[in-house]
């Protein structure tokens, strides 16, 4: 009989040579507590490790076809279809081909456009197509996601005329998102983009001037575009535009930044403040467009630097997110974010040996911010100098995490 062991490392996200703990794996399969390895066993055993979803389309007119999705715990996914005309008249029409997993809290979306033609019109009457891709949102997140996994379809056509310009689908996604942050099991976590056009799509300015670039607001929810997902957001338990603040980090903040990190987070520029905060009221970050970098702080935005619950020590908590730029900086956009999605492990344990990689997004912050607030004398003192001798804080566990990797800028 396979190992528990074995049966978790079939999935590409725990292959060796990763460590990998139970309490994880229970984690993204639901697991409650206490953990049992029996429970885990039987859980793993439900989950595939290749997904494939097919629905017929079907429309109050004289156009139908199909989409189908296969996606695979490697990341990998193929998004195929068709749509013909099937009677007189020409057809444009757009369809979103949605996988929807963990309770209505993580979607993966692609987006298909095109025409047919009718009789009345000379040209094809069917169009088909199939676009291979990988998203590493899919594999990182591939427990939480296969388990229930399951495809709609939405779809928009019109007769004849030219339909789907790169601006109709970002509007047309952004409402989509916004109507499932509200409706959603739950509420949506994220939803994840697939497809070279959605990716496209989801690049567009938007026409909200007082925004943040790439942020916009629909169905009432505020949602953060970014390179590998689009986010809800909260302002103040009310999403509405009018209430989002932001700015970039101020030149006192980045210098108070640069005595942890040195000279390795993006320019104070990039770095842009708001007043937004994810799921659960948690502060987030996420890559914008544009190269910039949205640290959402929520009721923290007026003063990041105020300690806040577990971060006892001024500063703390803006030195965790802005880990997460660190990070954000130096990973792929899909690997940085997937991981923060559903990241529920802060603790990095007792064993400061272990290589850096194999911590997870929030344990990385946590090492960062528990090593910064570590020596509170040293806070008050020598580090309030512009240049402080880091060589004068009191000796830590996480000292050569801190040197080897976040001050020499090296994953």
């Amino acid at each position: 009989m396979p190992s528990l062991a074995a049966k978790v490392r079939r999935f590409p996200l725990y292959a060796p040579p990763r460590v990998i703990s139970l309490r994880e794996v229970a984690d993204s399969l639901g697991a409650g507590r206490p953990i049992s390895a029996r429970d885990v066993l039987h859980r793993l055993d439900a989950v595939p490790t290749e997904l494939r979803l097919g629905e017929s389309i079907t429309t109050e007119t004289a156009l139908g076809g199909r989409a189908d999705m296969v996606l695979r715990s490697d990341g990998t996914y193929t998004s195929s279809g068709r749509m013909r005309a099937t009677g007189f008249p020409s057809f444009s029409f757009v369809v979103y081909p949605t996988v929807e997993g963990a309770g209505g809290r993580f979607r993966a979306m692609a987006v298909h456009q095109g025409r047919v033609f009718g009789t009345d019109t000379p040209g094809d009457r069917q169009r088909n197509w199939s676009e291979d891709g990988r998203n590493e949102a899919i594999r990182q997140n591939w427990l939480t996601f296969a388990r229930d996994a399951r495809l709609t379809v939405r779809k928009e056509w019109e007769v004849s005329g030219v339909l789907g310009t790169l601006g109709d689908i970002a509007t047309a996604v952004a409402q989509f998102v916004g109507a499932a942050a509200v409706t959603g099991s739950g509420g949506m976590a994220a939803l994840i983009v697939v497809g070279s056009q959605l990716g496209a799509a989801a690049g567009e300015p938007w026409p909200f001037p007082q925004l943040p670039l790439g942020v916009t607001v629909a169905s009432g929810v505020l949602l953060i575009f970014g390179p590998a997902a689009i986010l809800p957001a909260l302002v103040a338990g009310a999403a509405a535009e009018a209430l989002v603040d932001h700015r970039p980090l101020s030149e006192s903040e980045a210098a108070f930044a640069a005595k942890v990190f040195g000279p390795t987070l993006p320019n104070r520029e990039q770095i842009i403040l708001t007043n937004m905060t994810g799921l659960d009221d948690r502060a987030f970050v996420i890559p914008g467009v544009g190269g910039t970098y949205l640290v959402n702080l929520g009721d923290h935005f007026d003063d990041p630097m105020a300690p806040k619950g577990k971060y006892a020590q001024r500063g703390q908590m803006l030195i965790h997110e802005l880990t997460h730029v660190w990070q954000a900086k130096r990973w792929p956009a899909t690997t940085y974010f997937c991981q923060g999605v559903f990241e529920s492990t802060y603790s990095p344990g007792g064993d400061a040996t272990k290589p850096w990689s194999s911590y997870g997004i929030e344990q990385q912050a946590t090492i960062v911010d528990r090593w910064y607030a570590a020596d509170p004398a040293f806070l008050t003192g020598e580090f309030q100098r512009p240049f402080p001798d880091l060589t004068l804080k009191a000796p830590h566990p996480f000292d050569h995490y801190l040197h080897a990797h976040i001050r020499a800028g090296m994953t």
